[in-house]
């Protein structure tokens, strides 16, 4: 009894740890390893910080189907990818679409044609460019240098969790 007991606890602690972990819900996930792979590059307006961190605001947030949070840019002030009438979606295999919003810039169109932004999804690599009608091309890998997210292509159930990895788990919390 006391053995079923402390295997049902550490079952119970291991769940909630994969929760808090695994969840999509932390502030950002750019540039995963501090390397600086957080900057675009804007002929027409310069650098463009996607983990400003240290100005205030929030940095970028890859998920399956969104983009969320800002960009900073020292030039053109805070650009949104979600504002309430647009937003940058993903399409689940990093190919994005949809349009960022800054108020001192207008419009930013990450699927333009001759242009678009997609994330490679085993490394999490950006490419592409995105267009804004008032500063023209946004390059998100500058000088081949690209910015990167620690956000991966979910696995075939969509979770985001290689199944192998779950056997053990399941065989322990599945015994009596």
């Amino acid at each position: 009894m006391k053995n079923r007991l402390f295997r049902h606890m550490v079952c119970a602690i291991f769940s909630i740890s994969l929760l808090l972990f695994c969840s999509d819900v932390s502030a950002e996930n750019i540039d995963p390893g501090n390397s600086n792979s957080q900057y675009a590059w804007g002929e027409n307006v310069g650098w463009i910080n996607l983990e400003p961190g240290g100005n205030g605001g929030p940095g970028v947030e890859v998920g399956d189907n969104t983009l969320t949070g800002s960009m900073w840019g020292e030039n053109v002030g805070w650009i949104s990818l979600n504002p309430p009438e647009g937003g940058v979606s993903n399409n689940r295999y990093g190919t994005l679409s949809g349009y960022a919003w800054g108020e001192n810039i207008g419009w930013i169109n990450f699927s333009p044609t001759d242009g678009g932004v997609t994330i490679n999804p085993a490394t999490g690599a950006f490419s592409g460019y995105a267009w804004g009608e008032n500063i023209g091309w946004i390059s998100f890998a500058p000088s081949g240098v690209p910015v990167i997210t620690s956000w991966r292509i979910p696995d075939a159930d969509g979770d985001s969790v290689d199944d192998d990895d779950w056997s053990c788990f399941i065989a322990t919390a599945g015994s009596p």
